[in-house]
Formats: structure tokens, C-alpha cells, sequence
């Protein structure tokens, strides 16, 4: 038996060590604040601060693809150098700072029309002044330019602190077991079903409160959610028994520039970020070229580590030439027209794969391969998935007969469904796949995944057909968008869980930290491509509440037409060539 595994029956509670209810109440509190805020963003953006629906969509692509990727470099310095306790407690205390920031609103926007005459002056955006009687123009849109100021903090703020608290959390929740310890599954999953708890309540609580209330309200749920995360686990690190810390202690005392050690220069640097990470968030372009990059040198490095690394010596020269020519074509291509850039970068990767392939025929080349399909087909799906915090919450703001019996459901409260749901049949789905193992009837993990990606195409088409349905006012019953959330879970569930186990088992042991951070990479990808596909539904008018719904149904329904059409022929195409990434996956199931 393991030190870990002796140490932590020294501790038990119902069966666990006690320290994982630390990390499962730090995660639900954490979860609680991420989740609160995150399906009232673009509500607030569009209906308070009166951001076009692109505009809109630029900060929630930015913000959410941030989210995504820096607990990369999270992980990456809790496991050098600060260990996985300091670097969650310094990620909540930005985090409760972030959240405590977001309660500021300023004043709301105001809107003036054409052919309006100033009853006084006014100031623009831009600190121009309109002198009273002056006779407008164009349409105008006064806001508060330093609440938005602020509010940008606010998510640079919550941005770092998830980058340092979330992938830490959850490793140590797996350093409490030992290695061969029968409960580690079973702990992870009493872990997650932290995480959807945190979800499911702060989306109702959160998104009612903002948006019944007022924004500071919701906002300030989040945060008071956050700092009860923080006392938590502050008060209860010690049952953690040692497994968060840091393992080369002395290191982090060492002298970095002058008085500051290595230690406080991690935490410096991870506030002068914020800077940086500010002007991210309000440059959407930037962070997507940025992923793009980022993932195309993930997946090229890990195929060509896994050409190298076997008997065969050498390398495919001709195949990463081409592949990487291509793929730099695209990279011109990314700053103006993402479907010719994606189109582009799937061709060189096509290109580099299938010349690899006459000369690297190994188990290790045919495995990674086989992974890098599988995650880059994850874009499409978390791409669509995603809707959920963009086109589907203005959807439900907008379009949706909200009102049951004298209750108005708040359009923000619908994210909460996808969480409940996983609650409900998470453990159904697992059972699931073991008793089809038993009969021999389990779908590969290609299958999974073209199921996963054709359900959530199917979840737009409930909206689709719900839209057929729709009353003389051009309003569309509830039922249906609980149906889409119901399709997109459960194709979650074909996929997610899956995935992840894919990436440890297909992966060669030496990168498979680098191969789940390209997983990650992916999913960061994804909510940038979400957003821009929100887009293609934007609503470019401050008064969208105001425009015809049946116009507005129009528009949405078009949209999810096209998403449907999306997700089935992927996840068709990905069950079509199961049998050959089966093959290449030499007996890994």
C-alpha cells in the first residue's frame, strides 16, 4: 500500500479522505462564481452596457477562450515551483477580487436616436462633447466608459484566478489516492458532481437575482459564492496532508531579481498579467489567432514526437514541409476568414498524416494520430455546445414564452438545465457503457464521438422543429429548448468523459501532460469559434428587445438549421471512418 493510500485511511470520511471534501466544497464554491456569472455576461453586455450582439460576442469569445487556456500555465507553475496549494489559494483570492469587482455597474447606457436635438450636452464615448441643441445625426450610444474599465478588471481578474486555481484543484484530488487505489474513480466522481452543483444553483440563483434585481445582485452572489470557496479552503487545508505542496520548497526561496524570491516573483508576474490579460479580453482577434497557433504547434510537435519516437529513425520531411506551409497559408487566412482557415489547416493536416503514414507505421504513430483526429473533431462539438452562454441565452431572452403559470423563467436560468441533467444521468451513462461491454455491443471510442457530435446537431433541430411550433406572436414553448439542452448533454456524455480517458490512453507516456493541454487547447478554441458563430444570429441594434419576434425567430432558426446540418454530417463522417481510427488504435479501447 502506497503512503498516500495509508495516510488517507487515516482520515476517512465515508469512505474518502477527507481532504477530497475540501477540493469538492473549494470546487463547488468556485464553480458556483464561474458558472453565476457566465450565462448573465452577454445579457448584461448587450442589455445593460447596450453592446451590439457582436460586440457582445468579441468579449464572451475572449474572456471564455482565456478561461480555457491559461491553466496551462496555471499547472504548469503549480508543478514547478509553487505546488498545487499556494497556487489555488493565490487563484482564489483573484478570483473573489475579480467577482467583487463585477458588482460595479456604473450607469446604464443610454441610446439616442437620428434626428434627436440635445435637450443638454453630452459627452461620447471618446470624450467628444455635443453642445445642447445640436441635432443628431446618427443613432447614439452613451456608456459608461470607466464601469467598462472596471468591468474588464474584473474579468482579467477572474481569468488569472482560474488559471491558477482550476487545473489544481482537481490534481489534488488525485495526489490524495494512491497510484492503485480501488476509490480514486469513485473520488473524482464525488468531485465532479461538485462541479455541477456549483453550476445548477448559481445559474438559477445567480441569473435570478441579476436579472430580476439587478446585475450587482447576481454579480455579487458569484463573488460572495467565491470568497466562501476561499474561507473553505483555507480553513480546512490541513486535511489535504501534505499532497499540495510544493516539491522543492527551498526552491521558491531562492532569489529571483534583487530582494524578490522565486516565490513572490510568480505571484508578481501573475499580476502584472493582468495587464495583458485586460487587453485580451477586448481583442478577440488576437486570442484566436493566438489558440490557433498554439494548437497547430501542439499537434504538429505531438505527431512528430511519435514519429521519432519508435525503431524507424528519421523523419518525414516531404510530410511536414507541406503540412507546415499549408497550415501557415491558413495562419494569413485566420485574421479575416476562420472556415477557409480551419479548411486549410484540416488539408495540411490531412497532408502531414497521410505521408506519415508510408513511413511511420508504428503503434505509437497510429494511436497519436488517431487522438489528434479525435480533438480536433472536439472544436465542432464544443463549438456547437457553447451556444448554450451566447446564441442560446439571447434566444431564450428574446424568442422564448418564458412565462409558466404567473412565474417569468429568467432567459440566464435555462444554463442551469445542462448541469441538472448531468446530474441525472451521469451515472446512468456510465452503466451503460458497462453493461454493453459485457455483451460485446460497446461503441468505440470514434462511435462515442460521432454520436456525441451528431446529438448536439440534433439539439438544434429540436429548436428547428420548435420553431414550426411557434405562437401568433412569434414566441416558441419552453419544452423545446429544454430538449436542445437535454440532446447536448447527453452527446456531452457521449464525448467529454470519453475524451479525456482517449488522451491517457492513446497519448505516449512521455507527453500525455502535453497531450491533455492540447485537449484543452481545443476546448479554448472552440469557445472563440462559438461565439463567431453566434455571430452569424447577431442582432447589430442596441433596442433588440423591441424588434419583431417573429423576424427574430427567423434569424435564430436559420442559424441552428445550418448547426444541425453541422453536427450531423461530422458526427456521421466520424462514424464512417471509425473502423479505420479503430484500426489505428491497436487495441486500445
Amino acid at each position: 500500500m502506497t503512503a498516500a493510500t495509508t495516510s488517507s485511511a487515516s482520515g476517512d470520511f465515508l469512505g474518502h479522505p477527507k481532504g477530497l471534501y475540501v477540493c469538492f466544497a473549494t470546487e463547488l464554491w468556485e464553480r458556483f462564481s464561474f458558472y453565476g456569472m457566465k450565462y448573465l455576461l452577454l445579457l448584461y453586455l448587450t442589455k445593460y452596457h447596450l453592446f451590439t450582439d457582436s460586440a457582445g460576442y468579441d468579449v464572451l469569445g475572449a474572456y471564455a477562450g482565456l478561461v480555457y487556456a491559461l491553466p496551462l500555465i496555471g499547472g504548469l507553475l503549480a508543478d514547478r515551483y509553487l505546488g498545487m496549494r499556494k497556487a489555488v489559494v493565490f487563484g482564489a483570492l483573484l478570483l473573489t477580487a475579480g467577482h467583487a469587482t463585477m458588482a460595479y455597474e456604473g450607469f446604464q447606457a443610454m441610446t439616442y436616436a437620428a434626428g434627436t436635438t440635445l435637450a443638454e450636452a453630452i459627452t461620447l464615448n471618446d470624450g467628444t462633447v455635443l453642445a445642447a441643441g445640436t441635432v443628431l445625426a446618427d443613432d447614439i450610444v452613451i456608456q459608461d466608459v470607466v464601469a467598462l474599465k472596471v468591468f474588464f478588471f474584473a474579468l482579467a481578474l477572474i481569468t488569472v484566478g482560474v488559471g491558477f486555481l482550476k487545473p489544481n484543484i482537481s490534481t489534488i484530488v488525485g495526489k490524495l489516492y494512491g497510484e492503485k487505489d480501488p476509490r480514486r474513480d469513485s473520488g473524482f466522481t464525488i468531485f465532479y458532481m461538485g462541479i455541477n452543483i456549483g453550476s445548477f444553483i448559481a445559474t438559477i440563483l445567480c441569473g435570478w437575482l441579476g436579472e430580476t434585481y439587478g446585475w450587482s445582485y447576481g454579480f455579487g452572489a458569484a463573488g460572495i459564492g467565491m470568497l466562501l470557496g476561499l474561507i473553505t479552503f483555507l480553513k480546512y487545508q490541513h486535511l489535504l496532508e501534505g499532497h499540495a505542496e510544493p516539491t522543492e520548497p527551498a526552491r521558491l526561496k531562492e532569489t529571483f531579481i534583487g530582494p524578490i524570491n522565486k516565490e513572490w516573483a510568480i505571484y508578481l508576474g501573475g499580476l502584472l498579467s493582468l495587464a495583458l490579460v485586460w487587453l485580451l479580453v477586448q481583442n478577440e482577434p488576437v486570442v484566436h489567432v493566438a489558440q490557433n497557433s498554439l494548437l497547430i504547434v501542439a499537434i504538429v510537435g505531438i505527431i512528430l514526437f511519435s514519429m521519432t519516437h519508435q525503431e524507424h529513425k528519421g523523419t518525414d520531411w516531404l510530410a511536414m514541409g507541406l503540412a507546415l506551409v499549408t497550415m501557415a497559408v491558413g495562419l494569413v487566412w485566420a485574421f479575416t476568414d476562420i472556415d477557409t482557415w480551419l479548411g486549410l489547416m484540416l488539408l495540411g493536416l490531412v497532408a502531414f498524416i497521410g505521408y506519415g503514414f508510408k513511413t511511420h507505421n508504428s503503434h505509437e504513430y497510429g494511436r497519436t494520430v488517431v487522438l489528434m483526429i479525435l480533438i480536433t473533431s472536439t472544436i465542432v462539438f464544443w463549438s456547437l455546445f457553447e451556444q448554450s452562454a451566447g446564441s442560446m441565452t439571447l434566444y431564450a431572452d428574446r424568442v422564448l414564452d418564458r412565462n409558466m403559470g404567473d412565474t417569468e423563467i429568467r432567459a440566464s436560468m435555462f444554463g442551469s438545465l445542462n448541469a441538472g441533467f448531468i446530474m441525472l444521468f451521469a451515472i446512468p451513462f456510465a452503466a451503460l457503457w458497462v453493461w454493453l461491454a459485457k455483451r460485446g455491443w460497446e461503441p468505440s471510442t470514434p462511435v462515442k464521438f460521432g454520436l456525441g457530435i451528431m446529438q448536439a446537431g440534433l439539439g438544434f433541430g429540436a429548436l428547428v422543429l420548435g420553431a414550426q411550433f411557434a405562437d401568433d406572436a412569434g414566441k416558441v414553448a419552453m419544452i423545446w429548448l429544454v430538449l436542445a439542452y437535454l440532446l447536448h448533454t447527453t452527446g456531452e456524455l457521449c464525448l467529454s468523459p470519453v475524451g479525456l480517458s482517449a488522451v491517457t490512453k492513446l497519448s505516449i507516456g512521455k507527453v500525455v501532460g502535453v497531450s491533455m493541454g492540447t485537449w484543452f487547447l481545443a476546448t479554448a478554441l472552440s469557445e472563440t469559434v462559438a461565439t463567431r458563430i453566434g455571430k452569424m444570429a447577431a442582432i447589430d441594434t442596441s433596442g433588440a428587445e423591441s424588434a419583431d419576434a417573429m423576424s427574430l425567430l427567423t434569424t435564430y432558426t436559420s442559424l441552428y438549421e445550418f448547426l444541425m446540418w453541422v453536427g450531423l454530417g461530422v458526427g456521421l463522417f466520424m462514424i464512417v471512418i471509425s473502423p479505420i481510427l479503430k484500426k489505428g488504435m491497436h487495441g486500445i479501447k
